[in-house]
């Protein structure tokens, strides 16, 4: 074969493999493939039908999809040999054949299916929201068929950590709750009743065990190719600890600024907080991400009517993912060209809570954060850029973002560069907490009174790292990911025409690793 026409050849082979990749996944999880929760899926909109279903993670199922992840990664592995693959299809292989490594490890040796409760319950809370909104056929047949799907998470779950089980029981019935809210027809409900009280009876009963931890050595392999960090965990705890140390020093400096002699969490807690409107919290960061829209146009960050096309939407997270989701968190569905997304805040009304960051909070989540980078991904015409997406970067480039702010002037003075030093803090400490709690350095109740003793209250540092054993390494993912975009800004941003340059030059590629978008601004142009 001519060298012209193995590179077609190769070409060819990655982009039926993507095609095969992702129609074969959608049909087999449709509900983790219309998400963007479930992280090491790639993000697929499935067919009308899709709506219908609920994911299969039957012991067949799961058989039958590790058996086409192992034939995928090895026709990638081949395809990887021919060298005259263009580059910016090399970046895509390696995407799909990260995508299906991880899979499979995350199926074979994870097995996240067999141990978390909360697994399947978010499977079931996004999957009936997006039923509800599907409407008719796809609500009632998704509600026949859950009993099904529950009973599947009652046959998986044989012995479960006691954490998990906890966990479980807590969501579960937090998410029966929320289900007799919702106007679903009353024949199924009872049908939908009884199965979530054999699970809830299956839970109580069924052995526990008190380890909760993946071993060392799948949690290490986890941080470099899962998460993305590509680095020995020494590594990732120096980073972390310079962090740490960087931070330490911004927060002690800005707050002897602000008020010499007081400690920096008094200084925080002293700062005033905005006047709410009357219309709540939620019009107060609806106000200030047209701020942001605005001043994010004008630096050349993005076009001038991208909020028009792709809206940002402020609400109350879902009853059914407050045992698993943090205090704010950012969704967009799997539609391209994209329709908009939503920022997800505790409260939306008069009472809710608004922390002194606040606006560093909303660009983190929107722009030029989450919804900025999930719009150029969502707008790319190559289906393995758009479709795939990867913690470190994900995050990464949202707690970065922040940064490009102050160099555009819309963050400046003593009291932005406390709030960032204290979110840097925060992020590298809970990375920190997440390492040691997973290297076994820590138990959890030495990681929770590590939180503490740096001033977070002992209930939500409790609660917090009972989340963070539910997704080892993710918790890395805002520090290293932040660390490496600045490294890369710094080398590199003069070169792409500063913040906005080098935001538009990095969104363009989609979510490739690490390694290979350090060539592609290496490069230049």
């Amino acid at each position: 074969m001519s060298f012209r026409k193995a590179s077609q050849h190769a070409s060819r082979l990655t982009s039926d493999l993507a095609g095969e990749m992702f129609a074969f996944l959608a049909h087999q999880f449709p509900v983790c493939m219309a998400s963007d929760e479930f992280h090491y899926f790639p993000q697929v909109q499935c067919e009308p039908s899709g709506a219908c279903r609920w994911d299969d993670f039957s012991p067949d199922g799961v058989a039958d999809t590790v058996a086409h992840l192992k034939r995928w990664r090895e026709a990638l592995v081949h395809d990887g040999r021919c060298p005259s693959l263009p580059a910016r299809q090399d970046d895509e292989r390696a995407m799909l054949l990260r995508i299906a490594g991880t899979l499979y490890e995350q199926l074979t040796l994870a097995k996240v299916h067999e141990t978390q409760p909360t697994y399947y319950l978010t499977i079931v809370g996004i999957g009936l929201a997006e039923a509800l909104e599907a409407g008719s056929p796809a609500l009632p047949t998704r509600m026949a068929g859950l009993p099904d799907f529950l009973d599947q998470a009652r046959e998986n779950l044989r012995e479960i950590p006691r954490l998990f089980r906890d966990l479980g029981i807590d969501m579960l019935a937090k998410q029966q709750q929320w289900m007799d809210s919702l106007p679903l027809p009353q024949s199924s409900r009872k049908p939908v009743s009884d199965a979530f009280q054999r699970l809830d009876r299956h839970l109580r009963e069924i052995p526990t065990r008190e380890e909760f931890r993946p071993p060392v050595d799948l949690y290490e392999r986890i941080l470099f190719h899962h998460v993305g960090c590509q680095q020995a965990p020494e590594k990732v705890a120096g980073e972390l600890a310079s962090e740490i140390d960087e931070t330490q020093a911004l927060l002690a400096q800005a707050a002897e600024a602000l008020a010499p002699g007081r400690p920096w969490p008094l200084v925080v807690d002293d700062l005033p907080r905005p006047p709410l409107p009357a219309e709540g919290v939620a019009a107060l960061y609806r106000g200030v991400i047209a701020e942001l829209a605005q001043h994010c146009s004008a630096a050349g960050f993005m076009g001038r009517d991208l909020l028009k096309e792709c809206p940002v939407r402020v609400e109350t997270i879902p009853d059914y993912m407050r045992p698993v989701r943090s205090n704010a968190a950012f969704s967009m569905p799997p539609v391209h060209p994209p329709r908009g997304g939503t920022f997800f805040i505790l409260e939306t009304g008069r009472s809710g809570f608004v922390p002194a960051d606040y606006r560093l909070l909303s660009a983190h989540e929107t722009l030029p954060g989450h919804h900025l980078l999930d719009t150029c991904r969502w707008r790319q015409a190559n289906p393995v850029r758009r479709h795939v997406e990867f913690p470190i970067f994900y995050e990464g480039w949202a707690s970065f973002a922040e940064e490009l702010l102050f160099e555009t002037g819309f963050f400046s003075g003593t009291i932005d560069r406390l709030l960032m030093a204290k979110r840097r803090f925060w992020r590298a400490l809970r990375g920190l907490t997440d390492f040691n709690l997973h290297m076994r350095r820590q138990t959890l109740e030495d990681a929770a009174a590590h939180l503490v003793s740096h001033g977070m209250p002992p209930p939500r540092a409790q609660a917090m790292v009972r989340r963070y054993a539910l997704k080892p390494g993710y918790q890395l993912a805002y520090t290293i990911g932040r660390r490496r975009f600045r490294e890369f800004y710094d080398a590199y941003g003069r070169r792409h025409g500063g913040a906005a340059g080098f935001a538009r030059r990095v969104l363009a590629q989609g979510e490739i690793g690490f390694d290979h978008l350090e060539e592609v601004l290496r490069q230049g142009g």
